[in-house]
Order: structure tokens, then sequence, then C-alpha cells
């Protein structure tokens, strides 16, 4: 699988033109984690995902991709 197909969160906060900063806040979770996982340096447990998927307002799976290890 490429690194490309692990999670959208960089596009998808591009497309809403979010900032890490605004996100941080919805979410509860770092700016600098946010950038890790964005940037594929990191894969986020199920708690993460779960908070950044409700502060962007969507599902877990429209963000990341769940069957990355297969």
């Amino acid at each position: 699988v490429c690194m490309d197909e692990l999670n959208r969160l960089q596009e998808i906060m591009f497309a809403e033109n979010i900032s890490y900063r605004k996100l941080s806040i919805r979410c509860g979770i770092s700016r600098a984690e946010l950038q890790k996982i964005a940037n594929y340096d990191t894969i986020p447990t199920q708690t993460t995902m779960v908070a950044i998927a409700r502060g962007l307002k969507r599902d877990v799976g429209e963000i990341f991709n769940l069957e990355w290890r297969n």
C-alpha cells in the first residue's frame, strides 16, 4: 500500500481550509501530532482517529484507510 493511501488528512484539511491549529483545538490533539499523522510519520491510535474524525465532522473511514494492513 502506498503511503498516500494511509489517510486523507491533509487533503481534507486543505479542501475545508482548516489549519493544524484549528483542528488541534477542535479535537484535542497537538499540532505536532496532527502533522506527524498527515505526513505519515506516525500511525494514529483508534482513539486519535476518532477524535480527528469528530473534529472534522466526518466518519473515520472517510479520513483513514482502515484496511491498509491487508
